[in-house]
């Protein structure tokens, strides 16, 4: 965090955000979740938090429910982001003997013995609660490599950033510097994990590549895919399943095995296959709020002349 630079009132609400989170860490489940929980939902509720953004998503991806299928996920899905902000603030101070209450691994150990002393990319989705994926380093201790958006806010850059050092193994790493960071560490001898949050909305180029997902065509985070073909690693899809209220089980499903060759653009195929299926078996599970759809091929047309369809 030396690089953020934080005043005076800065560093009081990022000390006093942290406390808060400690002190939530260290409540019984009940507090947390039957009375803290409800209490988020309520509030994301009432302030009616982006529902517009949600509805419209809702409705784009799912035109064969009815309006009240379509309110029914999206009260679920409120709910869950309130169980989000549990999850994700309740982290604060977590140490490896905590780790059986936040994730079993379907199938770890035969991923774990696969990619030891390997490279290999994790591409994961804001599915569940994706700051729950850092916590592979507890059970395989090997490297892996958190690569994020930098945040606006300077307090929550430097809380989140806090947040995720709960292991010595863990490196956040700012998208735009992640092929560089590679570079440098990719000769690790416990191997490396990338992992890549790839259902983000990327920057709109001449050449962005559109795919069929949730009933729009829709732009992706490509790369996973260009740093798989590069150097050739392995690349594997995190499939996520709720168990409870702040507890998942997660397998790893290869998509590409760093040798097989593919025609261009089909790795990320495969991950959004997987991703709008298993989105469609729990929907209320993935973050609507998001302005995923922001950017058409109409609009790269307008401003580019051409659109790339998959």
């Amino acid at each position: 965090m030396n690089d953020v630079k934080l005043n005076f009132l800065q560093r009081i609400a990022l000390e006093l955000l942290w406390g808060f989170s400690r002190f939530m860490h260290i409540t019984p489940r009940w507090f947390r979740f039957g009375l803290f929980q409800p209490f988020i939902f309520v509030l994301f509720f009432v302030v009616r938090y982006r529902r517009r953004v949600v509805l419209q998503n809702l409705r784009h991806s799912f035109p064969e429910k009815s309006d009240k299928e379509i309110r029914r996920i999206m009260r679920k899905f409120y709910s869950f982001l309130a169980e989000i902000v549990v999850d994700t603030i309740s982290l604060a101070g977590a140490e490896p003997s905590d780790k059986e209450q936040y994730i079993h691994w379907e199938n770890g150990e035969e991923h774990r013995e696969r990619m030891a002393g390997k490279n290999w990319i994790a591409m994961a989705a804001h599915f569940g609660c994706w700051e729950y994926f850092l916590l592979w380093t507890w059970f395989a201790k090997s490297q892996l490599v958190g690569v994020y958006h930098p945040l606006k806010s300077k307090v929550f850059e430097c809380y989140y950033r806090r947040l995720r050092n709960f292991s010595p193994n863990v490196s956040q790493v700012p998208m735009k510097d992640t092929m560089r960071f590679f570079l440098r560490n990719r000769d690790n001898a416990a191997g490396m994990a990338i992992g890549l949050i790839s259902d983000q909305s990327p920057l709109l180029y001449a050449d962005t590549v559109w795919y069929d997902f949730l009933n729009r065509k829709t732009a992706f985070v490509e790369g996973g895919e260009k740093i798989a073909l590069k150097f050739h690693l392995p690349v594997y899809f995190c499939y996520n399943k709720r168990i409870r209220a702040g507890e998942y089980s997660i397998r790893f499903d290869e998509i590409y095995d760093g040798v097989e060759e593919v025609a261009p653009n089909e790795i990320t195929r495969r991950y959004v296959e997987r991703l709008e299926a298993m989105i469609k078996e729990h929907p209320e599970l993935w973050l609507w709020s998001h302005n995923r759809w922001k950017h058409t091929p109409e609009k790269q047309a307008r401003r580019f002349g051409k659109s790339t369809l998959e």
